[in-house]
Parts: C-alpha cells; sequence; structure tokens
C-alpha cells in the first residue's frame, strides 16, 4: 500500500520495578530496561500489494480425526446464480445416505405394493440470486463409493459426471425463498424405479446398523444436480443435510400406522416409509462433497479462470464456498525497514508479537452481517494450512478452537480484522521467497465458516484505510544479550 505504517515496540532489557523479577530468563539481567515506539513506513510507491487468486478445492492437510470432521461438513450447495463482479455459480450436492433406523424383517410385512411415490426433505436457505426462478433439478444415483479419507471438502475440478448413473432416478423443480424445511414430492423415473425395486427386494439384514458398510457398497448415494435447462441467473442455495431426509412410501394394511404423503396422495390412507439420512446417523460417518462451480467469464476478474493472478487496487474481496481470496503479498523494502532498526548487522531480530489489521470498506451494520465474522491467515488457503499461530487444539474432544483475535471489529469506524502474523513474519524476515512473503487471507479454519456468506470486502493497498501492521520486537546483540 502506498503508506505502510509499522508501531515497533522495541524491549532492550529489564524493569526498576523488581530488579530480581525474572532476571535469570533474559540474558544480561542486570541492564536496564528501556521502552522505544517507532513508526516506520515505505517509500513511495511501494506496498503491501493484493491480489485476487482463485483456489479450485478447499480441503484440510493430514489425517486427523479434525481433518475427517470437517471433510463431511454437513452442508451442500444447490443452484445456479450469476453477478456482474463474481461470474456464474453453479453447485451440486454430492452425498451419501443410510436408513435413519435400523430396518428389521417385518417392516415389509402387509404390503400392497413397491415402493410408489418418493419425498425428499430439505433444510435450506438462500445464498444468492434470484430465487423466483425456477430451477431444474435432477437426483443420480451414485455408481462410486465416496471415500472420506481422498476427498476433500469442496471442488472446482472434481467431476461428479464421472460417478453417477447416465440417467436421473428423480427431478423437482424448485424456486422461491426457503421455509427452513421444505418436503418436494419427486417425478419418479425409470432409473428411480428401478432404484425403489432394488430396495424392496434387498436383504433386510442390509439395513441393520451394524452392516452400514456393506449397505453402501450397494447403494452409494446421491448427487442432486441442477438441470441443464436451469438459467445462470437463478437462485443459489445451501442445503443442511442433518435435516435432508428421503423418504421412500407404499402402502400397508389398513391395521397399522398410517401417514398421509400429500394432498395428491389422499385416497391412499394407508402408508409407510423409509427414510434415508443425508448425514450422520448413530456415529455412522456419511460422505459430503460440495462441488461448486466458477466462471468469471464477463467480469474484471475473467482472468481468474486461466489461474492468473489479479492486482487489487483500493479493494480486494474473499468469497465464500470457494472461489477467490486474497493474497497479501510483503516488499523487501518492509523487512528492510526493520533491517535498518538495528544498530549492527551483527544484531538479531526476534517478533515477539506481530499483527496485520486489514479494513472493511463500510462501517454499517449490514456490511457487519455481511461480512466474514472471522477472518483467517494460510500459508495455503486451498489446504487450509493455516498460519503456525493460528494453532487448532488437540484435546480429547473433536471441538476445533481457533485462539486468535480474527473477529471482525465491529465498532463505528473501527471495522477490521486483526490477525497474529508473528511466525509468519519471523519466517518471512529470514528468508527472501516470494512464498515465505505471502500469506492468503480467507475464512477461518472452523469446517462451516469458508461457505456461510458471499463475499467480504477489504481495503488495501491505495485505499484511504491500507493494510496496517504492528510489530514487536526484541534486538539482541552479537553477546546474547537484550
Amino acid at each position: 500500500m502506498a503508506a505502510v505504517c509499522l508501531t515497533i515496540l522495541a524491549a532492550v532489557s529489564c524493569t526498576h520495578v523488581d530488579d530480581t523479577l525474572g532476571q535469570d530468563f533474559i540474558p544480561g539481567g542486570n541492564d536496564k530496561l528501556s521502552l522505544h515506539i517507532d513508526t516506520l513506513g515505505l517509500g513511495e510507491g511501494e506496498a503491501i500489494t493484493a491480489s485476487q487468486v482463485f483456489y479450485d478445492s478447499i480441503g484440510l492437510a493430514g489425517s486427523t480425526r479434525h481433518t475427517r470432521g470437517a471433510m463431511n461438513l454437513h452442508i451442500a450447495y444447490m443452484g445456479r446464480s450469476s453477478d456482474p463482479t463474481f461470474g456464474k455459480i453453479t453447485a451440486a450436492s454430492i452425498a451419501t445416505c443410510l436408513p435413519s433406523e435400523p430396518v428389521r424383517p417385518y417392516f415389509y410385512r402387509g404390503r400392497h405394493s413397491t415402493f410408489d411415490s418418493v419425498k425428499l426433505s430439505l433444510n435450506m436457505k438462500l445464498v444468492s440470486g434470484d430465487p423466483s426462478v425456477r430451477q431444474r433439478f435432477n437426483v443420480y444415483r451414485l455408481r462410486d463409493t465416496l471415500a472420506y479419507t481422498t476427498d476433500t471438502i469442496y471442488y472446482q475440478s472434481f467431476r461428479y459426471e464421472d460417478h453417477i448413473e447416465s440417467e436421473p432416478a428423480f427431478s423437482f423443480e424448485y424456486s422461491g425463498t426457503p421455509a427452513d424445511i421444505e418436503e418436494i414430492k419427486l417425478d419418479v423415473l425409470p432409473a428411480g424405479e428401478a432404484f425403489l425395486k432394488e430396495m424392496m427386494a434387498a436383504d433386510t439384514t442390509l439395513f441393520y446398523s451394524d452392516r452400514y458398510y456393506e449397505y453402501l457398497r450397494q447403494f452409494k448415494g446421491f448427487a442432486i444436480v441442477p438441470d441443464t435447462s436451469t438459467p445462470e441467473n437463478a437462485a443459489l442455495y445451501v442445503n443442511y443435510l442433518p435435516n435432508t431426509y428421503l423418504n421412500l412410501y407404499y402402502q400397508r394394511d389398513r391395521d397399522d400406522w398410517e401417514i398421509e404423503v400429500d394432498d395428491e396422495n389422499k385416497e391412499r390412507e394407508i402408508t409407510a416409509y423409509m427414510q434415508l439420512a443425508f448425514t450422520d446417523n448413530d456415529t455412522r460417518d456419511n460422505t459430503s462433497i460440495a462441488s461448486i462451480r466458477r466462471d468469471y467469464s464477463g467480469t474484471p476478474y475473467a482472468a481468474l479462470n486461466e489461474g492468473q493472478r489479479i492486482e487489487a487496487e483500493g479493494v480486494a474481496y474473499v468469497q465464500g464456498i470457494g472461489g477467490m481470496a486474497t493474497v497479501l503479498t510483503f516488499p523487501d523494502s518492509f523487512f528492510e525497514s526493520l533491517e535498518a532498526r538495528k544498530p549492527s548487522p551483527d544484531y538479531t531480530i526476534y517478533i515477539n508479537q506481530a499483527q496485520l489489521f486489514v479494513w472493511v470498506p463500510e462501517h454499517t451494520a449490514t456490511a457487519y452481517d455481511r461480512a466474514f465474522q472471522m477472518m483467517g491467515s494460510y500459508s495455503n488457503y486451498g489446504k487450509m494450512s493455516i498460519i503456525a499461530d493460528y494453532y487448532i487444539s488437540d484435546s480429547e474432544t473433536t471441538s476445533v478452537e481457533v485462539p486468535y483475535d480474527g473477529k471482525l471489529n465491529r465498532n463505528p469506524g473501527k471495522g477490521y480484522y486483526r490477525m497474529d502474523i508473528s511466525s509468519f513474519l519471523q519466517h518471512a524476515l529470514l528468508n527472501d521467497d516470494d512464498e515465505s512473503r505471502s500469506l492468503t487471507l480467507g475464512g477461518t479454519y472452523t469446517p462451516y465458516e469458508p461457505f456461510s456468506d458471499y463475499f467480504t470486502t477489504l481495503m488495501v493497498a491505495g485505499s484511504e484505510r491500507p493494510v496496517q501492521v504492528r510489530v514487536v520486537y526484541t534486538l539482541i546483540k552479537p553477546n546474547g544479550e537484550q
């Protein structure tokens, strides 16, 4: 940015208050403490630059229990939307599903027919676009097993078309703003009729809770995909899988319990159903993938389609549900300014704390509500490789703790994200390559955050409130004294 400020607090020695407290921990403990506050600036035309990049997928590196939990986000996306700045988005939901309750042999007793109607229950929320545009969705059976050990959270490049049956089993139309739980009767297509007959003919012991791996080998799951006829300027929805079910109905004898399917089927007074759940049930691990495809053609960011970086001027963006992220690159002059604080080249600089401040342009409740509530800093956002200051709790619980202060400050006139980048800056000070001196701003490590909002606008180089860094460092003499 045109004027990047560094507030430097330099601790040099010990204290007058108690000259014995901690003296064993500081080399040269008999020295006096002096505190200096310096403000450093970069030269004219020099800046911490911001670039827009596009991430094809978001996943988690490693193989820990946190990774497994994050790879099964239990949220999915479906639909199409278009924006003049952020381009076109097409989203599909791919997930395994299991009987929500163990099915015993007596389940089929007294039936009059095979499964004859299907209802899909969705728990949706509008994300973006025009909900008045009616969309058609197709529901395909998966022909390949999804592996949570290899599949990641979100794909642009994941070709679900290579893993589904050639013809859809069911279809439905939808428009409007969801009212939480939506119950939709599906049109049963020929491939769907074959699936229902296969379910009715299956060995019922396959539906026992201790045989769900065997169940998934035969019934691998579904993909909910926008039909090719759906307009690009429709709406994008998020769907919460813990409240997503596929209910398969058939008729039973009158002395059994009854369920009304819908107004069209009220003459079938006595019905029963099998419920297939799209998320974990009884500690079983369903696998889900959010397939989100972006096309920036016709927007200022069309070059992102070819993997190019686009330098941001004034403002930069971080998108939810994948897409654009912001890379900050620190110029050499930033570190030269730090090095200039050393009395001689033999001194060493130790970064005690470095805090990054990034402002949002609007200071209104609406702007704050639209923005990410927390922002993360990553060395590799595609794999969500957090910088070392952002660690994950490895406690006995499976909860993910994010201890850094990356929350959006909502005070009037002070809307900024503050992030600890101490280890990043120390590493960058010792390494002069572009990779070491660049970090990516994106959603936080918590699984839902990268997918929860549409976009966040950030002020960068050339704006009235450019990115700032506050550094607390220690100068260490050649003999090891501070």
